[in-house]
């Protein structure tokens, strides 16, 4: 963009695996979470260390040493999206049945991680209303951080 602000849908585009081969590690089958999402919010959830030294005169120094990163997706359920479709198959499922894979494309890069799927909603609300979905999706591990190809 001229003015240096770029849009949400411009810049960021969420990838949830739908599926994977047998191999180890898998390979993922994405599709994109896009029709019917309003919104994706990324928290990282920093563990945060903080020690007051005597050389810091009072003030407090801090160290990140853990994260656990999620995204926030909330939305209208959109049936026939494959994305939504395969996150509201996960609602009733436990364990090893929720892991799949998450790829994130934002600001030139490409995360992509292991993840479980987790506060599923794919029904509810006022009879005027559309059906919610909103889930958070939740990385199991270190991301993988790479260039995103150009365009």
């Amino acid at each position: 963009m001229e003015n240096g602000f770029n849009a949400v849908w411009e810049d960021t585009q969420v990838e949830i695996g739908t599926s994977a081969d047998t191999s180890t590690p898998p390979v993922w089958t994405y599709s994109k979470l896009c029709k019917g999402i309003k919104g994706i919010q990324v928290n990282i959830n920093e563990n945060v260390v903080t020690e007051q030294y005597l050389c810091g005169e009072g003030h407090a120094h801090n160290e990140v040493t853990g994260m656990a990163p999620q995204i926030q997706v909330t939305g209208d359920r959109v049936e026939g999206d494959a994305a939504q479709d395969f996150i509201a198959g996960l609602q009733f499922k436990l364990g090893s049945e929720r892991v799949t894979s998450v790829k994130v494309t934002t600001g030139g890069k490409v995360i992509t991680c292991e993840a479980v799927v987790t506060d599923i909603v794919t029904f509810g609300g006022n009879s005027a209303e559309l059906k919610p979905f909103n889930c958070n999706i939740r990385f199991n591990g270190k991301p993988s951080i790479t260039d995103a190809p150009s365009q």
